[in-house]
């Protein structure tokens, strides 16, 4: 995960937008989605990584947590973020030309979760805010890493 350019993070910052995805929801009706009809495969949950609907207004800000810290994939279709409770999220482009995307926890057994936080803490100590260093220390233990 390189570092991404000032200009990228700028134009992400004012072009994201969240839709829910119903493929990563149990029960997505709760989260005013439609049923869900495919195969999910090895699609992750919001709803099992204790995300609920009460939570969505909370999205567009862990989206700009994110982007600030530089967690952006080398095409920039790929976003992750460190939700307080120490969740990391990916979030995947949806929509190139709405700059839509949808999103999903990940799991600790998943490798990019430690590059995730690794990027993150180094970000949070360095530039973050309190809350940031505290969804730190919340991911270490969520997460158990040393």
């Amino acid at each position: 995960m390189a570092n991404p350019a000032d200009d990228l993070i700028q134009r992400l910052l004012h072009n994201v937008r969240y839709e829910g995805s119903p493929k990563h929801k149990r029960h997505p009706h709760l989260f005013g989605l439609e049923p869900f009809n495919g195969k999910r495969d090895d699609a992750t949950l919001c709803d099992e990584a204790d995300f609920n609907p009460d939570q969505i207004d909370e999205i567009p800000a862990l989206i700009q947590r994110g982007i600030q810290a530089g967690l952006i994939g080398h095409s920039a279709r790929l976003l992750w973020t460190v939700a307080d409770d120490g969740w990391i999220f990916e979030a995947r482009e949806t929509n190139r030309e709405t700059t839509e995307f949808h999103g999903y926890p990940v799991l600790p057994e998943e490798p990019i979760a430690r590059l995730v936080f690794d990027r993150f803490a180094n970000w949070a100590n360095h530039r973050g805010t309190s809350a940031d260093r505290s969804a730190v220390t919340a991911c270490r233990l969520r997460y158990e890493f040393q």
